[in-house]
């Protein structure tokens, strides 16, 4: 076991955290999300990310403040919990079982550290049932330890504020890399120091492929989507509307001038899903916010694309080349068609395993709807719908304040938006921190008493605890 620097520094920050307010573990364990190529530990081989050591802080001040009992009720039957939960095990029980009792039975694509190459092997048990079952159990503790937080009276402000300071420091790593890249060194190599392939550096373009504190343009991509997404929906519902705003233009910029194939097909799925989202449910401010919006941008756009036509003739072609380069030609590339063979093989080892499933952290692929169908099968499908469906589809219910409508409206929207880049590219299972956090917040209102009743039951207001 080594512990980095790094590690040293959220070990201490975790101590501190036992005694300070739950708020201030929340800004921490927000923060630490956004060091995903930040080694903290080294585990047997199995790199432990900041925010991964952090939780067990986090975890335990979530269980010094409602003791095992709140913990427990996140994961009750009549709520979206239980079917993570359900998930978790299922997943578990068939990353120790399946690659044993099916051993042989298919080919696989497998995640696997002590190989150097990614080639079909027989299916088997390899290093990635461990990690991805030690990344899936510490998302059902991260999803049960914010539920527990978001019990206590001003939580969701605290929720908003720790995504603003997310955002605002994902922001300063984008602007970093770009300054940084253009002066000829690499300042942020200091926090990727887990064992990935680091593409950072590189061009399309002319543009530098932004990757931030992430190892790859494509990960820095489908972590500042949801950030973007959140603060758009706080904005769009007039929530913090200055600071909101403010940060879902930043992120957008550098969505857009990230070069990332994954940031642009995310942002015109999620257009589809903003243009029928019913933001008004929340405020009714937010009806005429969204039509100033779609009116402004598609202005603003159409005069855009006039003026580069008719003045800027030359610009065209090279703007062409680079949506082709960056998007279109993204599935005839070596590296698309790689991809594609992936997504085939998990189904192949969906059917092949009659819906069973190959076990978690058995195989790779390019999309995170394959890694599911390929890994958990009919069951783990259904448990982790049932779960995203409690989450998002059940209306958000209107006696809470509006801060609290209003976040977890916005959370519901990151959630969509993180399964949009998740589909599109992510190989393995783990979503990442944020999106459970996302989630306790998106589930939470609809299986919390309202605030009147409960205050007679003297459970949910905590003073003592402020």
């Amino acid at each position: 076991m080594e512990l980095t620097i790094f590690g040293v520094f959220v070990f201490v920050t975790g101590l501190a955290a036992l005694y300070a307010s739950h708020r201030g573990v929340i800004y921490a364990m927000a923060a630490f999300s956004l060091f995903g190529c930040t080694l903290a530990l080294n585990l047997a081989g199995i790199g432990i990310l900041p925010a991964q050591l952090f939780l067990a802080f986090f975890a335990l001040r979530a269980f010094n403040l409602s003791g095992g009992k709140g913990l427990a009720e996140a994961l009750t039957q009549e709520k979206p919990g239980f079917w993570l939960l359900c998930t978790c095990l299922w997943a578990v029980a068939g990353a120790i079982l399946l690659p044993r009792l099916l051993g042989g039975a298919t080919l696989v694509f497998p995640v696997d550290r002590s190989s150097q190459y990614i080639f079909l092997q027989p299916l088997r048990p390899v290093s990635g049932n461990l990690s991805q079952t030690i990344y899936c159990i510490s998302d059902v503790v991260v999803y049960c330890s914010m539920f527990v937080f978001l019990k206590y009276r001003g939580v969701y402000r605290t929720l908003a504020n720790a995504i603003f300071l997310l955002a605002a420091l994902d922001v300063l790593a984008g602007v970093i890399d770009i300054v940084s890249h253009a002066a000829g060194i690499d300042m942020l190599s200091v926090v990727k120091t887990a064992q990935f392939a680091d593409l950072t550096g590189e061009e399309m373009g002319g543009l530098v492929r932004i990757s931030g504190t992430f190892s790859e343009t494509s990960g820095f991509s489908a972590f500042t989507l949801p950030l973007f997404v959140f603060c758009l929906n706080l904005w769009l519902v007039g929530l913090r509307p200055k600071i909101a705003g403010s940060l879902a233009i930043a992120t957008a910029i550098l969505l857009l001038l990230s070069t990332s194939g994954t940031a642009y097909v995310g942002l015109g799925v999620y257009q589809l899903v903003l243009l029928v989202s019913r933001p008004g449910v929340i405020s009714r401010s937010a009806i005429v916010r969204k039509q100033r919006m779609w009116v402004i941008s598609s202005c603003v756009g159409l005069l855009g694309v006039l003026y580069v036509i008719v003045f800027l003739p030359g610009v065209v072609n090279v703007l062409s080349d680079f949506v082709d380069a960056a998007v279109l030609s993204k599935a005839g590339s070596d590296s698309g068609v790689e991809r594609m063979g992936w997504n085939a093989q998990g189904i192949t080892n969906f059917f092949d395993t009659y819906g069973i499933g190959v076990g978690l952290g058995s195989i790779r692929a390019s999309s995170f709807l394959v890694v599911l169908v390929g890994s958990l099968g009919v069951v783990g499908v259904v448990c982790y719908g049932m779960f995203l469906g409690k989450s998002l589809l059940l209306p958000v219910p209107a006696h809470y304040s509006f801060t609290e409508r209003a976040v977890c409206y916005a959370a519901r929207h990151a959630m969509i938006s993180t399964l949009i880049v998740a589909s599109a590219s992510l190989s393995v299972f783990e979503l990442g921190t944020c999106f459970y956090i996302f989630a306790a917040a998106a589930g939470a209102l609809s299986s919390r008493v309202p605030r009147r009743a409960s205050a007679r039951r003297g459970w949910a207001i905590r003073g003592a605890h402020e």
